[in-house]
């Protein structure tokens, strides 16, 4: 999808497991407009191989593209969704971590690696069972080249139990280049799962990942399916889930995470308090949220829960997984875990068909209400359904996009979506936000046939580094001026101001030239030149998937002129002694004269030239 003003020329390019590259013909994508390539049908040559996709385009903005990958088992009730991600060449101090999980014995699992750079990679695999118990392997990867294991295999082979467990992936270098993922599936009971894989870097701090200023590290996940499915699904209606969650402590110490559930029927809303967890170094513990349907935490009646977990702990020193699927594996949703907020999210595709439906959630991560603009995207990208409503904190906007269509559901503006309409991308912003956004974002698709609900992520938008609105700033003398902080953002949307969240840092450096109020309002003090700056925190983006919350500190120059219509009188015609009734000027303001009343000290110092026209 493109998200810009302005087209892309993507550029596809498909590398085998041993980096071998065949190229796919360019498509041009136009501004939010999703297309899609049947990669089986472009390079049947490649048929039962693998390997990693890139696109190549040139934009001016870094996330310009969102893309995603749909992995299809042709007749099976098997899909899989994959984001595709940068190389970030210098972000090495960071392991990637993830959980296993078996569910039966007929159930195989592939965990694939791909390293994106150009040098080959060294790096420790580590399997761990329930427990924490550990198996290392050292192990290569070539440049571009992709690679495949079981993780079946790996504990069987190392003699670990269990049907889940950890995994860590640890380069030696490069850390950055290398991308993993990591899924289960069962082709005779109709299942997958992705179970999806995390950055850890060990110095990260909870400023910078507290978005919402709690002074907790939070992790949410928006869509977790209860026992009772959602009759939008369209599962059969004896069909009961079996919610789960996995929890992984990754660190070599014990971790402590409380959780809170945010919980949708049908006809109701509502909030509980979930369990305490804690954790043994590298244990990794499941909870069984159907047994927390029980009338006391969560309602039976529930169909849908956000799960929100809060540690006082580093960040990424927990990750978890969800996944509600029922006994037989046969029905199913996911919803990852995520610790991203934003102001703005940019999602790919949604469907709505005879066979399938998007169901896309935006929500309030901050304390306090904010309001929340949704839009869909349609006909190429030419026109958009715009849907805005003020959140509580925790509340989330829920849209059935098939609901919106079917029944001719007005927007804001009284616009309604064509019928017949099957495809779009969509938006979640936060439309409060100046500098560090709050929203998160969700979205299932789900397919009525096989009865399988898969996520989809959408794209994290970022700012760019901020810059003074004026530089330099012109300052008439004794005078004022304002300036403020404008940046864009990485999603390639247009400038925007800031400022705000710069308030209260401002400052000159020479307050005898000119000096600055709270809000970047300058007043010009003498004829002259000096700097000024201001600080604030803003999201940018940081590693390979997010946006941190960084301090910056914009600057630029300040210019006090006196006006063009004041007459210059030479300092020596002014004789000392000469009475006045005001203060003193310094420095280049020496000899200014204007109708003005003045008092000269001595040759080296005029006092207080006022102007009086």
């Amino acid at each position: 999808m493109d998200l810009p003003s302005q087209e892309l020329v993507v550029s596809p390019v498909l590398r085998t497991a041993d980096g071998t590259e065949t190229a796919i013909p360019p498509v041009a994508v136009k501004p939010e407009e999703v297309a899609s390539i049947d990669i089986g049908a472009s390079v049947p040559q490649l048929v039962g191989k693998y390997g990693s996709v890139v696109l190549r385009y040139r934009s001016g903005a870094s996330r310009s593209l969102y893309a995603a990958i749909m992995i299809h088992d042709l007749g099976h009730p098997i899909a899989l969704h994959l984001d595709a991600v940068a190389e970030a060449q210098d972000y090495d101090p960071v392991s990637r971590e993830g959980i296993w999980w078996l569910p039966n014995e007929t159930a195989a699992d592939y965990l694939v690696l791909t390293n994106q750079g150009k040098s080959s990679v060294a790096f420790d695999l580590s399997i761990y069972d329930a427990a924490g118990k550990k198996s290392k392997q050292i192990m290569m990867i070539g440049p571009r080249q992709t690679s495949r294991y079981s993780v079946r295999q790996l504990v069987r082979s190392v003699g670990l139990g269990g049907v889940y467990g950890g995994i860590k992936i640890s380069a030696h270098a490069h850390a950055g280049s290398l991308d993993s993922v990591h899924f289960v599936f069962d082709e005779q009971a109709g299942f997958s799962a992705l179970l999806k894989m995390f950055d850890y870097e060990p110095r990260a701090r909870i400023a910078e990942r507290d978005y919402a200023g709690t002074g907790s590290w939070t992790l949410r996940a928006p869509m977790m399916a209860l026992s009772q499915p959602d009759p939008a699904l369209e599962f059969p209606s004896d069909i009961v889930l079996q919610p789960k969650i996995f929890f992984r402590n990754v660190t070599s110490r014990p971790v402590i995470a409380d959780l809170r559930f945010n919980w949708r029927s049908q006809n109701a809303t509502g909030k509980a308090v979930g369990p305490t967890v804690r954790l043994a170094p590298f244990e990794t513990r499941l909870i069984d949220v159907s047994a927390l349907q029980d009338g006391r935490t969560l309602p039976q009646e529930a169909n849908w829960t956000s799960v929100v977990l809060t540690t006082k702990g580093l960040p990424d020193e927990i990750m978890a997984v969800a996944a509600s699927y029922d006994q037989t594996l046969r029905y199913g949703a996911q919803t990852p875990f995520s610790d991203r907020l934003s102001f703005a999210w940019k999602g790919g595709r949604w469907e709505y068909d005879t066979q399938h439906d998007s169901i896309i959630t935006g929500g309030n991560g901050a304390t306090k209400p904010i309001p929340v603009a949704l839009t869909l995207f349609y006909n190429g990208g030419k026109e958009k359904y715009e849907l805005q409503q003020t959140l509580q904190p925790d509340e989330q906007l829920w849209i059935d996009v098939g609901k919106l269509i079917r029944e001719r559901v007005p927007d804001k503006n009284g616009k309604t979506l064509p019928l017949g309409l099957d495809s779009g991308s969509y938006e979640v912003r936060d439309l409060t936000a100046a500098g560090i956004g709050r929203v998160f974002e969700g979205k299932v698709i789900y397919d009525k046939t096989y009865g399988h609900a898969a996520y989809g992520c959408g794209g994290q938008c970022c700012y760019n580094t901020p810059y003074l609105t004026n530089n330099p700033l012109g300052i008439p003398f004794q005078g004022t001026a304002g300036n403020g902080v404008n940046t864009s953002d990485n999603c390639g949307g247009p400038p925007v101001n800031v400022s705000s969240t710069f308030w209260g840092n401002w400052k000159t450096a020479s307050q005898s030239i000119a000096t600055v109020n709270t809000t970047g309002t300058h007043t010009g003090m003498a004829a002259g030149s000096t700097t000024s700056s201001t600080s604030g925190q803003i999201q940018q983006t940081y590693g390979r998937y997010q946006c941190t919350v960084q301090t910056r500190t914009p600057s630029g120059g300040d210019h006090v002129q006196i006006p063009s219509s004041l007459k210059v009188l030479s300092i020596s015609t002014l004789p000392t002694g000469t009475s006045g009734d005001y203060g003193c000027l310094t420095g280049s303001d020496y000899g200014i004269k204007l109708d003005i009343k003045y008092q000269v000290l001595d040759q080296n110092r005029v006092c207080d030239l006022k102007l009086k026209k």
